[in-house]
């Protein structure tokens, strides 16, 4: 099959004004939403301009050092995502979740062997896809899971405090929490996989099949794709709630307020 029919930057631009459509509807309703629409488009553009251009580079030189420091970048970049748009202070939080979320990120990079061999999953072409892949859903379902995780322990901190004074473990006392966490996290990403294909066709097999792959090898790709990432979101929901809530109590079962963003403090 042929590869995919570039795309004149022209022809793209002016693509880019049916953006007005959109706009006119925000000033409609006085959503007072277009700037943010300009910043978040320019920054796609810009940020997608630049991937394009070190991923070149990276696809060219191809070495294993170089893709496992991008991959450590990657989780760098997701780990703090995922704390800012939870709320959690950065300083506190990273030195307990980075090393979480990088080593479960290698091994399920690692898991790839089961259906690729070496050679083809650790060449940037391969491995480095894969990856953003799976960290992207990381920081969707990490986001939902903390911030539902701490804010129903904040709203509902008597009933934590009663559970330990009841002679709780913390492990114990959290997963009337947890167990609202991950449901609030997972129940979309499981919905989105029984209606896969049905509804839409996913990203990474549409983009194969522009690519010129044949459907049938596009399927394959997806669905080892959807396994991956759906036992990455699973555990590091899991495990990002557990070991963040270590640091966010006190000895007697008091979640630390400081831990937590406000307006002047980071």
């Amino acid at each position: 099959m042929n590869a995919a029919v570039s795309i004149s930057l022209p022809s793209l631009g002016v693509f880019f004004l049916l953006l007005i459509i959109p706009a006119m509807l925000f000033r409609y309703m006085n959503l007072r939403l277009n700037r943010q629409l300009v910043i978040a488009f320019v920054r796609m553009v810009l940020q997608l301009s630049l991937v394009a251009v070190y991923l070149e580079y990276i696809f060219k030189l191809d070495t294993m050092a170089v893709n496992i420091l991008w991959i450590l970048l990657m989780v760098l970049v997701a780990n703090a995502a995922i704390l800012k748009q939870s709320g959690l202070s950065f300083r506190r939080f990273f030195v307990v979740t980075y090393p979480c979320y990088a080593l479960l990120a290698f091994c399920i990079l690692g898991s790839f062997l089961i259906v690729l061999d070496a050679g083809t999953l650790f060449s940037a072409r391969y491995l480095i896809p894969l990856a953003g892949m799976i960290f992207g859903n990381i920081l969707r379902t990490n986001v939902v899971a903390l911030d539902r995780f701490y804010s129903q322990v904040n709203r509902r901190d008597a009933e934590y405090i009663a559970y330990v004074s009841m002679g709780a473990t913390h492990a114990e006392a959290i997963k009337p929490f947890l167990r609202e966490a991950c449901k609030a996290a997972l129940g979309p990403q499981i919905a989105s996989v029984s209606t896969m294909g049905l509804v839409a066709l996913p990203g990474m097999m549409t983009g194969q099949i522009l690519g010129g792959s044949s459907p049938a090898v596009a399927i394959t790709y997806q669905l080892m794709i959807m396994v991956a990432i759906f036992l990455t979101s699973s555990l590091s929901t899991f495990l990002s709630v557990v070991v963040s809530s270590r640091s966010a109590f006190d000895g007697y079962g008091r979640i630390k307020k400081e831990m937590f963003l406000t307006k002047d403090k980071s």
